[in-house]
């Protein structure tokens, strides 16, 4: 595989934008930037040194053309598709400019955020070994549409709400449909824009499946089905007596795992011994995993950055609570109500649902203890803050307590005199 750009090499992000977004003003060259942006771009290929929010308020908010172009020029995207480095950036232009900058979460800043997570991922010596040039560019891609022009509700209020997309797709995966669907209409919009347009019949199939594949593994209603496809092909658990690997599958919905117990725990995840084949199919069912992984990989982040990004998801929870209140629909997550929801208590329930087995399967696959590192320290902290808010709790019922009896035994006194 030929040597990548290094991230200076690649962020030049001069050119003009697409005429779809003449709006919005088109990035100045690197060299022309401020030195902390020249600075911070710089350690793009690093997980642990590279802050995305920094990148959010240096840019602001247009995170996706800066890390857009830094990220597909190191992985030569655009000699992998035949396209040109100004239409590789009109079209990071034209996809930013289709987030919602209203979404606290949802954004085109989370997009940057997956896209940095899923090049990290690419860069593992295990997942070179799976993937083509085509495939790392399919990546890339998926990455950067994955959550386009998302409304800041979920799939469930969409199809309650009888909302248009909802009929579109049949209440079936409605988002990730739409994000699919949206991302190649708007690449195909204008030639200046076409990252596709050079590429041979085939190999646009080839790429537009693979995106497509991607988009719609994001769907968490299919999370277990994505995560125990993977470990049935790529990691495997061995017994107390190390015993041959099987694909157990681990961590099913109605058998969620604690991440402490499944951390310490002697069935550890462990490489498989056999070298899966590298077959299209054990290619589709590794890039579903890295895009899975990529998508929810706040808890994997350092912590000033996944407790930024848990209040942010919190927040478009609430609003979206809210709303279904107002308009009298179901509340899908009742509790992400604002006015009693514990957020410390939420994190935890989710690395122990989703986070904690799906990131050790990858991390026995693809060698990154650093990521399964970061989450055990970030757990411990969100626990620690729950035992506080309960701690806190109890201690405003022992007072309302005290108050109550006080008086009770005031009015007591009164009534006998």
């Amino acid at each position: 595989m030929a040597q990548r750009r290094n991230s200076v090499e690649s962020a030049n992000v001069g050119g003009k934008a697409s005429a779809s977004s003449a709006h919005r003003p088109s990035v100045p060259a690197l060299e022309d930037s401020p030195e902390a942006l020249r600075t911070l771009l710089e350690k793009s290929d690093s997980w642990a040194d590279f802050d995305i929010l920094e990148l959010e308020r240096l840019t602001e908010k247009r995170c996706l053309v800066w890390l857009g172009m830094t990220t597909l020029l190191r992985f030569d995207v655009h000699k992998t598709l035949k396209c040109s480095e100004s239409t590789l950036q009109n079209w990071l232009t034209l996809i930013e400019a289709n987030y919602n900058a209203g979404n606290s979460y949802h954004n085109a800043t989370h997009a940057a955020d997956v896209l940095h997570a899923i090049a990290c991922f690419l860069d593992a010596d295990r997942v070179k070994d799976y993937c083509t040039s085509l495939d790392e560019a399919a990546c890339l891609i998926a990455a950067a549409i994955h959550d386009v022009n998302h409304p800041g509700r979920n799939s469930a209020f969409l199809c309650n709400s009888n909302a248009e997309l909802a009929t579109l797709y049949n209440d079936i995966t409605v988002l990730e449909n739409h994000h699919a669907s949206l991302g190649f209409k708007l690449t195909m919009s204008d030639d200046r824009v076409n990252i596709f347009k050079s590429l041979d019949r085939d190999s646009y199939k080839l790429v537009r499946q693979s995106v497509i594949d991607m988009v719609l593994a994001t769907d968490m209603s299919k999370h277990f089905i994505h995560v125990n496809k993977f470990n049935g092909v790529f990691a495997s658990r061995f017994d107390e007596e190390g015993a041959s690997p099987s694909a157990t599958p681990i961590n099913k919905p109605d058998e969620p795992v604690g991440a402490a117990a499944a951390i310490a725990s002697p069935d550890m995840i462990a490489l498989n011994e056999i070298v899966p084949p590298n077959t299209p199919e054990n290619v589709a069912i590794l890039k579903r995993m890295l895009i899975k992984c990529a998508d929810v990989s706040n808890p994997a982040r350092p912590l000033k950055i996944c407790k930024e990004w848990a209040y942010r998801i919190a927040e478009e929870y609430f609003s979206q609570t809210d709303d279904e209140k107002k308009l009298g629909l179901p509340v899908v997550m009742p509790q992400f109500d604002r006015t009693t929801c514990s957020i410390p208590k939420s994190q935890i329930g989710f690395y122990d649902f989703f986070i904690t087995d799906m990131f050790n399967m990858l991390d026995a696959f693809a060698d990154m203890p650093q990521l399964t590192d970061i989450i055990n320290d970030n757990y411990i902290y969100w626990k620690e803050q729950n035992a506080r808010e309960q701690e806190q709790q109890e201690q405003q019922k022992r007072e309302s307590d005290i108050l109550i009896e006080e008086k009770e035994e005031e009015d007591s006194g009164s009534n006998s005199n």
